[in-house]
């Protein structure tokens, strides 16, 4: 697995921000178990609900997706990951387990922990950046999310949650990264997962084969899981709605 990894400031993700130099690393997954509980916001350029999400193909052809992670509590062996803040970029929405690149880790994490996450995200795809600026609202500018999690595939969670992206761009010459897919599709997860869900075939992304819609092997993890279905139709009347309320457009 080859890794670029940058530094940037603690919650400081924007353009403003100067990053420490890329360098590759290689990293392997030891087989430790590990644990993640936290949140994390990604930004694409599909349409939404994004046809990813629900095993079909990008929209545009693309997806070039950044997950914001922060990790509240965690650990890989004996390694806490507590309070880590990572910023990951992949394509198409960072599901594909053999594409890597780059991540971005907050300055002055000491290398003992920065090698403990690579190791676990060993067994996922990850791609970085090196310049960006992400803004995500839940709540499309009403008092609470109009949202509630559907099912969904990703490498941290079986449910998102539809946001509404404000703004995401990057640049980043050293990747060959540069686009403003602002107003495009936004979602937000809440996570809490430890290796035993990846070993127990319990992710819905494990079972991915773009086949257009949930296949049975998904189905049966979101009847398992009470998960609530997606109604694709019926969540694009619902941003219709939001979106001119607000006055935004796709």
């Amino acid at each position: 697995m080859g890794i670029a990894l940058l530094g940037f400031p603690a919650l400081g993700i924007s353009q403003g921000d100067e990053p420490q130099p890329a360098h590759s690393r290689t990293a392997h997954s030891t087989g430790a178990d590990w644990h993640l509980k936290g949140e994390g916001v990604v930004c694409c350029p599909c349409a939404v609900p994004c046809p990813c999400r629900t095993n079909g193909s990008a929209t545009y052809g693309h997806c070039e997706a950044t997950l914001y992670l922060h990790v509240g509590e965690g650990h890989y062996g004996a390694v806490r990951l507590n309070n880590l803040n990572v910023v990951d970029t992949s394509g198409p929405c960072g599901m594909s387990y053999q594409k890597l690149s780059a991540i971005y880790l907050d300055r002055g994490i000491p290398l003992g922990v920065q090698e403990a996450f690579l190791q676990l995200l060993a067994s996922f795809s990850v791609s970085i950046p090196e310049i960006l600026d992400m803004a995500v609202d839940r709540n499309w500018g009403q008092a609470a999310p109009p949202f509630p999690p559907y099912a969904a595939q990703d490498r941290f969670a079986n449910a998102l949650q539809y946001a509404q992206n404000l703004r995401y761009r990057m640049h980043d010459e050293g990747a060959k990264l540069h686009f403003d897919y602002s107003r495009r599709q936004a979602n937000y997860r809440s996570i809490d997962l430890d290796a035993s869900d990846y070993r127990e075939r319990r992710m819905i992304v494990q079972y991915l084969d773009g086949s257009g819609w949930f296949n049975a092997g998904m189905l049966r993890i979101i009847n398992e899981q009470h998960l609530l279905l997606p109604d694709l139709e019926a969540i694009g009347r619902e941003l219709t709605r939001l979106r001119q309320a607000r006055g935004a457009s796709q």
